[in-house]
């Protein structure tokens, strides 16, 4: 990886129950999209819900 790509990104390790890990495969690609693509489309949803905090 070029040292530009690794200032930009950061990975964020995160535990699931095999459950839901399979539930969050499953519909990213039902969707056509990678695990990222389908985190930042909840993340961007999440953030204009009433309950995500504005600064």
């Amino acid at each position: 990886m070029s040292k530009d790509r690794n200032s930009t990104r950061q990975i964020v390790g995160i535990s699931l129950s095999p459950e839901l890990a399979r539930a969050f495969k499953a519909e990213a690609a039902r969707r056509g999209a990678s695990l990222k693509e389908l985190f930042e489309e909840m993340w961007e949803l999440y953030g204009k819900s009433p309950k995500a905090k504005k600064p």
